[in-house]
């Protein structure tokens, strides 16, 4: 496989800070995820994966919705608090979580070590958001 569709040593890129306090982020798949500072990340249409690292007690701040996408974290090592809505948990390696569209979230670092994760996201267009409400778009003849 070339490295057109492969990225090497993902938590070994360039890192990032994506405003969340005592976070590393690293970009590396994702829409314009190509660039002169990311040069072995790669671009996709709407599927965005970056890996996370948060060093004891870094965290994502006071929360936040997304109206344009839906997210998910898949825990590599370390533990994590976080919170869905109303819902929070305590979770941990080989745990997932879902961040539904439009809904609140925050997230934390609460175990002694580094807290690392996957972060996957997923644009949601117009067109998708309609026909699951159940108004279909309407076909032209």
């Amino acid at each position: 496989m070339t490295d057109t569709y492969c990225v090497r040593g993902c938590f070994d890129q360039p890192a990032e800070n994506h405003g969340h306090p005592g976070s590393k982020s690293r970009v590396v798949l994702g829409p314009n995820a190509h660039r002169e500072d990311r040069p072995a990340a790669i671009n996709s249409e709407g599927l965005t994966i970056h890996t996370n690292e948060y060093e004891v007690g870094g965290l994502s701040g006071d929360g936040h919705a997304h109206s344009d996408q839906e997210q998910a974290f898949y825990i590599l090592e370390g533990e994590m608090e976080v919170t869905v809505g109303e819902e929070t948990r305590q979770i941990g390696p080989g745990d997932s979580v879902f961040l539904p569209r439009g809904v609140f979230h925050k997230h934390s670092n609460i175990g002694n070590g580094p807290l690392k994760f996957l972060f996957i996201s997923a644009m949601v267009p117009d067109s998708a958001r309609e026909a699951r409400r159940g108004n279909r778009p309407k076909l032209s003849p």
